[in-house]
């Protein structure tokens, strides 16, 4: 979770999840069905470990009803990677399941 209501809140949390995560969601087939694919090696017994994200997050706060917290241009950037991480999983499960 994001542990303070701040912008270093935020980047702290996708910091340490970047670290940590080695699966990721994506979608398969009709919506809602989700599959988890490991993004790392992940030995037998290991936990698994993804991310909702920050604005996951930030959304969570607003639900609380703590202030919220603007979306500034290093969050944003955090976003686009974490979207383009999602979308490079995508495309390399296409390859490895297409046949």
């Amino acid at each position: 979770t994001v542990q303070t209501n701040s912008e270093k809140g935020v980047l702290d949390y996708y910091k340490a999840t970047k670290l940590k995560k080695n699966c990721i969601h994506i979608p398969w087939g009709p919506s809602p069905i989700m599959a988890t694919v490991t993004t790392k090696k992940v030995k037998k017994g290991e936990e698994l470990f993804t991310s909702y994200g920050g604005t996951y997050w930030l959304g969570e706060m607003d639900v609380r009803g703590d202030e919220g917290v603007g979306i500034t241009d290093e969050i944003q950037d955090q976003i686009k990677d974490t979207a383009y991480d999602l979308l490079k999983s995508i495309q390399i499960v296409s390859v490895l399941y297409a046949t």
